[in-house]
């Protein structure tokens, strides 16, 4: 019955007639977006996303899950190039983008809708045109202007468990195509082990994101989710020498209204012992820092 639209951060109710009829053609409308994405629901699984042709991601929860009526979200995903620049005059994009063609591998974190894909494809429009970018995601929202950008998209099981893709199965596959640069959409799952073991093994200069609260809330999402991957079994030593060795920064970014800015970067430089030694060059309202100790994790 209602729609709420986000504008310069804050809600604003638009209220609508809410007929039976409107509630009708939402439905049908949603559904057959579904069906050219080639995403479909039941009563099993009351809930899908797809991207539509026009680049906006649809979210849809149906009841029962939603007993009050369908919920549909729609977020409309700013492309490189288009409107006032983002990024550009952020002294941490500076930081990042030199990080990004130094072949050095960047872990971007922040809440939904902080900007972390449009970051990611701003930094990868930065890239050569002759490397190839090789992205692995649930919804393909990455639009970077470059000319050799790949997109691989997960796929979720049908209703009887088969046929399911995952980020994982995507990117030991992506491994096989030769790529320069390994771009994971967001980390949330067991493929995270099989990027920082990549990474390990000569596929550096990588991208991914994550949702965290700070970048060290990143890392320790990173080590969480590793070790539920491996049911405990890796040892915080070996985890933390797969993590100095495979990331180089950890990179958080935040949103206040309409404004999106890089607030912290750390850089990690080595292990000791089974700890982390992180250096922070930039904190939000400082600006960059000088090297003084490291601080552990």
């Amino acid at each position: 019955d209602d729609a709420w639209v986000d504008r310069c951060g804050r809600w604003e109710k638009i209220v609508h007639g809410g007929e039976p009829s409107s509630r009708d053609w939402l439905r049908d409308w949603v559904v057959h977006q579904l069906g050219s994405a080639g995403r479909t629901w039941d009563a099993r699984s009351p809930y899908a996303d797809a991207l539509l042709p026009g680049g906006q991601r649809l979210h849809a929860v149906f009841p029962p899950a939603s007993p009050r009526g369908m919920l549909v979200s729609l977020r409309r995903l700013a492309r490189p190039g288009t409107g006032p620049p983002l990024w550009g005059a952020d002294p941490g994009f500076g930081i990042l983008r030199r990080a990004v063609l130094a072949r050095q591998s960047i872990l971007l974190s922040g809440a939904t809708g902080a900007g972390k894909t449009t970051l990611a494809s701003e930094l990868l429009s930065a890239l050569p045109g002759h490397e190839r970018v090789v992205a692995l995601e649930d919804v393909p929202e990455l639009a970077p202007r470059h000319g050799h950008f790949l997109s691989l998209v997960s796929r979720p099981p049908n209703p009887d468990g088969y046929g399911g893709v995952s980020l994982r199965d995507l990117l030991r596959q992506s491994l096989r195509m030769r790529p320069d640069r390994l771009v994971l959409g967001e980390c949330r799952g067991d493929e995270v082990l099989e990027l920082l073991q990549a990474l390990n093994t000569g596929h550096g200069g990588a991208l991914a994101t994550i949702h965290a609260d700070s970048a060290r809330d990143a890392l320790r999402r990173v080590e969480l989710l590793c070790h539920l991957a491996t049911a405990g079994t890796l040892t915080p030593p070996l985890l933390r020498d797969l993590m100095a060795h495979g990331l180089q920064w950890v990179a958080h970014v935040e949103r206040e209204g309409t404004v999106r800015r890089v607030s912290q970067i750390l850089r990690i430089e080595g292990r000791e012992g089974d700890t982390l030694l992180l250096r922070q060059v930039l904190q939000r309202g400082h600006g960059p820092q000088p090297a003084g100790d490291h601080p552990r994790m």
